[in-house]
């Protein structure tokens, strides 16, 4: 096998990475940023022959499916890529705040407050809801407010991307956009929250586990992971 490019050397090990997964990797952008962030190594391959039948699938999706999680659990990559395989629009309800209020979700909070932010956000979730199948990505305490969360349980396919903090920090990288995490120490932060939202994350009909994994791979646990909640024959 040949030795790996010079600048990838002593990052992650070229011959841990499968065939098939180099193959899947769009860009030489996508698969720097894989060796930065120190997870190539961990990449779970997968085979096609193990997906479900996509058109089936497709068919049977009669409502949005909405991605819930804390910050950094891949919401927004998974989400755009999940619609991307499912032919379906994407909407991520914290840009259609943003595009609604005329400024950024620090804005909001800063300006306005976590609890006007919650209506807007609540109001952002219901439109997508009513828009038919779609996929959905939320901001990362939308099920932790009842009536959206009650909103989401009853109109969607809530499904939770669950991640352990460490992870969701190496994600995250920069902390300014999140205004939760403007503290001392933001993974004691993210380990806090991860527990207070646990019961709320938990009402999601289907649960993926996102450490260690790919977005394709995470992409393609979502679409098993439906195809068996729903029951797809």
């Amino acid at each position: 096998m040949n030795a790996a490019p010079a600048r990838f050397q002593g990052i992650v090990p070229w011959r841990r990475v499968d065939i098939r997964r180099r193959r899947e990797i769009a860009s030489l952008a996508e698969l720097r940023a894989l060796a930065m962030s120190g997870t190539m190594h961990a990449i779970m391959p997968y085979s096609d022959s193990s997906m479900p039948d996509i058109a089936a699938l497709i068919k049977a999706i009669d409502r949005p499916l909405a991605l819930v999680g804390m910050m950094g659990s891949g919401k927004s990559l998974v989400g755009r890529r999940l619609a991307q395989r499912l032919a379906l629009p994407f909407i991520d309800s914290d840009a259609e705040i943003e595009k609604s209020a005329g400024i950024t979700i620090t804005e909001i909070f800063e300006l306005a407050g976590e609890d006007r932010f919650r209506t807007l956000e609540r109001n952002a979730i219901s439109d997508a809801a009513d828009a038919g199948p779609l996929v959905l990505s939320t901001g990362g305490g939308s099920i932790c407010t009842p009536e959206t969360a009650t909103l989401l349980c009853e109109r969607t396919i809530v499904i939770w991307l669950q991640a352990q903090p460490e992870t969701l920090l190496s994600r995250i990288g920069s902390i300014s956009s999140r205004p939760l995490l403007h503290t001392d120490d933001p993974l004691a932060t993210l380990r806090d929250l991860a527990e207070r939202r646990a019961a709320d994350y938990g009402k999601a009909h289907i649960t993926v586990t996102t450490d260690k994994l790919s977005a394709a791979a995470a992409v393609a646990a979502v679409l098993r992971a439906l195809d068996s909640h729903l029951a797809v024959p």
